[in-house]
């Protein structure tokens, strides 16, 4: 934590104890309002702040380095690769600038000897916590953030303890924790290996979601079912609910405990020492230490019978969780845990006695619906069907699935054959499930996928808060009042004979998002390889949506590498494309990308500028777009146009490379930019899709812009890169300057021209 801003936390603090007690009772709430501000505030930069001198700068991308660590979580071996944390206890070779803590290893090919508390020493080849910045993409800087991670890595080599390496002085206890939770993971496979659905086994009973197919997890997404896959409140929360009852039925058997000890915090204490132990199990992960918490402060408010004690309960166990985990606030699920709770409380104020199954079905379904506007702002997804859903799926998994499956897995873990017809009984209730939702995610017209404007988020969820008042007769045309933007075209404006440009920041690899008016347009997209990785499920298509893309009248796939056509299947499977043309077709619907295809839309003419027909398969022959709009801004998007496809299109198409933007070619090399390109029509600004590392572009094409005076922005820098163009080029900053984050490094320098600049003769462009 910076020394000014301790010393200004203990200066307010100061300021507001000497309030309090000059002012007295009344004072205390804006006192104590102001001094929590001050607090959370503290709070979290001192987090941001510990974590960003710990994390992996920039510059020590593909450094290796040695060190002495141990695997402190519960590994995933999946095919080719293993995936696990590790905690460094000492470094022995590398950069001055490693500081790292923790660290999340990646192991290729799979090390099956991998298991937590295995300890070594590691070769490792560092990643930065920096990931893709795109609108609507996922975090990955902020995710390590949250869990306390300093950055990734690749495992190079590994030498255990035993070979030269000093013995372990106190083994993490997270090792230990993890080494148990792999046990009994290894005990489930064997006692039950033909399970239908043992992903889902092993994710209700220990938490380990690494089991779970696609399919299922889709299921579940897409139903506003997800929440049950993810051990947290509701687990925990069920869990101590059982245990406590059981103990309330042993308690006339404790004569001596009863007569210290009231009832009430006998199952209270049972039921917190019960959830500690399923927690457990699933690795004390944040959910679940946010759920213990949750849990603790509101046995506690019960126990001291104050009025309102589930209220009080509710913002004291906020309070502590955000004291205890400031990054909390960060993930989804606390804002869902705790605006759950809040509704069901708001749903059974003014009722007396215990809720009957009419009303707890009343309830679920009311939930559900709340939950919606959260749903959409969060995850870009709103299931209509989720109350559905909820309503079979919650009572299920908390009243059979659960309970089965935990008292199968202890028995289990005495001896496998009396586990195993409890395993199959809940395996068997899963398939039904699983069964149900597929039927109810397959109807397209209940799963909403949209992006949803932060205002129109918060304006839904005060509807909702409003409605559930019981004396707000009104809060019914709140609500339809609130839904009302939701129904609008979340896109933006374009006037005609314009068009606004995302190039999408996909790694190494190459996408581009074209919009006129009403037309929709994809140049290639994105990384990606059979069975593997696809950036066009996991980047391009959160971004459509992101854009308000619902279709894509024309996809283009200028290159058969899967850097540029990777990640189509991906892009095809969650959009619907009404054109495809391509390099070299495919599929029975795609046409080939060659010369001769022009077409315009509102006002905006588009062209395909090579190969000519004929061309061969030659790595050289990439598709290469000429757009131009109403004002007569032109720009070029060249694909995987190399040395020998340029020499082409210069001869065919001589006034064709005249352009304001130009996007360079992916992995443009020594070949790419010639002498003649650059003087004869040079572009106002250049851009490249690069990774993080800077792969993409290689040395001698950066001195060439610059020589040329061209300026360059690379997405590996600056995020996503978007301008909007019609009679002028306008020209925005990169995605990370536009959505700055506390736990991102120091902001990069805007993104200027180069003006005043003279172009300069090198070697290579002197003329």
């Amino acid at each position: 934590m910076a020394p000014g801003l301790l010393l200004a936390l203990l200066v307010v603090t100061a300021g507001v104890s000497a309030g309090l007690r000059r002012y007295g009772y009344r004072a205390t709430v804006p006192w104590a309002m102001a001094l929590g501000v001050v607090v959370a505030w503290g709070s979290v930069s001192m987090t941001a702040n510990i974590w960003l001198e710990e994390a992996l700068a920039p510059s020590l991308a593909g450094e290796e380095v040695t060190v002495l660590a141990t695997v402190t979580s519960l590994p995933e071996h999946a095919g080719h690769r293993s995936r696990f944390r590790v905690t460094v206890e000492a470094v022995i070779a590398g950069p001055e600038a490693f500081a790292a803590r923790e660290l999340l290893v990646t192991a290729y090919p799979a090390r099956p000897e991998v298991e937590a508390g295995t300890r070594g020493q590691m070769t490792l080849r560092l990643r930065p916590a920096e990931g893709p910045a795109n609108p609507g993409g996922f975090d990955r800087a902020g995710w390590f953030y949250r869990e306390g991670l300093h950055g990734s890595a690749t495992l190079l080599d590994l030498e255990s303890t035993g070979n030269g390496v000093p013995a372990a002085p106190a083994r993490p206890w997270r090792a230990d924790l993890h080494r148990v939770r792999g046990w009994l993971r290894g005990r489930l496979e064997v006692a039950a290996p033909e399970l239908r659905h043992p992903g889902l086994v092993q994710a209700l009973v220990i938490g380990d979601r690494q089991g779970m197919t696609a399919p299922e997890w889709q299921a579940f997404l897409r139903t506003g079912t997800n929440h049950l896959m993810a051990i947290s409140g509701l687990h925990v929360g069920l869990v101590a609910g059982f245990v406590g009852l059981l103990s309330g039925l042993v308690w006339s058997g404790l004569l001596p405990l009863q007569r210290g000890l009231r009832k009430a915090a006998f199952m209270a204490l049972a039921g917190l020492a019960g959830a500690a132990v399923y927690a457990a199990l699933a690795g004390f992960s944040i959910p679940t230490q946010r759920a213990l918490i949750m849990l603790a402060a509101f046995m506690a408010a019960l126990l001291w019978r104050r009025e309102a004690f589930a209220w009080r309960g509710l913002m004291l166990a906020a309070i502590a969780v955000v004291l205890w985990q400031p990054t909390s606030v960060l993930a989804p699920g606390f804002w869902f845990s705790f605006g759950a709770v809040a509704v069901i409380l708001l749903l059974l104020q003014g009722r007396s006695g215990r809720p009957g199954w009419r009303e707890a079905g009343s309830i679920q379904v009311m939930l559900a619906l709340a939950m919606l506007p959260l749903s959409l702002a969060w995850f870009q997804l709103g299931s209509w069907v989720a109350p559905v859903a909820n309503l079979v799926a919650v009572p299920v998994i908390s009243l059979l699935v659960l309970p089965v499956l935990l008292v199968g897995a202890g028995l289990v873990a005495l001896w496998a054959p009396l586990g195993q017809p409890f395993l199959h009984a809940g395996d068997g209730v899963l398939a039904l499930l699983v069964g149900l939702l597929d039927l109810l995610s397959g109807l397209p017209v209940l799963v909403d996928e949209r992006r949803v404007p932060l205002a129109a988020s918060l304006l839904g969820g005060l509807a909702v808060l409003v409605a559930l008042q019981p004396r707000l007769r009104l809060g019914a045309l709140w609500v339809v009042l609130a839904g009302m933007p939701l129904a609008l075209p979340m896109r933006p404006d374009i006037e005609p004979g314009a068009v606004h440009v995302l190039l999408m920041d996909v790694g190494n690899g190459q996408s581009a998002l074209l919009q006129t008016r009403n037309h929709n347009l994809l140049f290639d997209a994105g990384p990606g390889r059979a069975g593997g990785y696809s950036a066009g499920e996991q980047i391009v298509v959160p971004t459509l949506r992101a854009e308000g893309v619902r279709r894509l009248d024309r996809m283009i796939l200028s290159h058969e590498h899967a850097a540029h056509a990777g990640g189509s299947a991906g892009v095809r499977d969650s959009i619907p494309v009404v054109e495809t043309l391509r390099r070299v077709p495919a599929e029975a619907d795609e046409r080939a990308c060659e010369v001769g295809e022009r077409w315009e839309w509102d006002a905006v003419r588009f062209e395909v500028l090579h190969p000519p027909p004929g061309w061969d398969g030659s790595a050289s022959a990439s598709c290469v777009l000429a757009v131009e709009t109403a004002g007569g801004v032109r720009l070029l998007l060249t694909g995987g146009l190399g040395g020998l496809g340029e020499a082409v299109l210069m001869r065919d198409v001589p006034d064709g490379r005249a352009s304001d933007l130009l996007v360079l070619p992916r992995g443009a090399g020594t070949g790419s930019l010639s002498r003649g390109w650059l003087v004869d029509a040079p572009p106002r600004i250049a851009w490249a899709s690069t990774d993080g590392r800077g792969r993409g572009l290689e040395a001698a094409v950066r001195e060439r812009l610059k020589a040329a005076c061209v300026p360059l922005q690379e997405t590996g820098l600056h995020g996503a890169l978007r301008l909007e163009a019609n009679s002028e080029l306008e020209v925005g900053p990169g995605h990370r300057a536009r959505h700055r984050r506390l736990w991102q490094p120091a902001p990069l320098p805007p993104l200027r021209g180069q003006e005043g600049c003279t172009p300069t003769p090198t070697d290579e462009t002197r003329w």
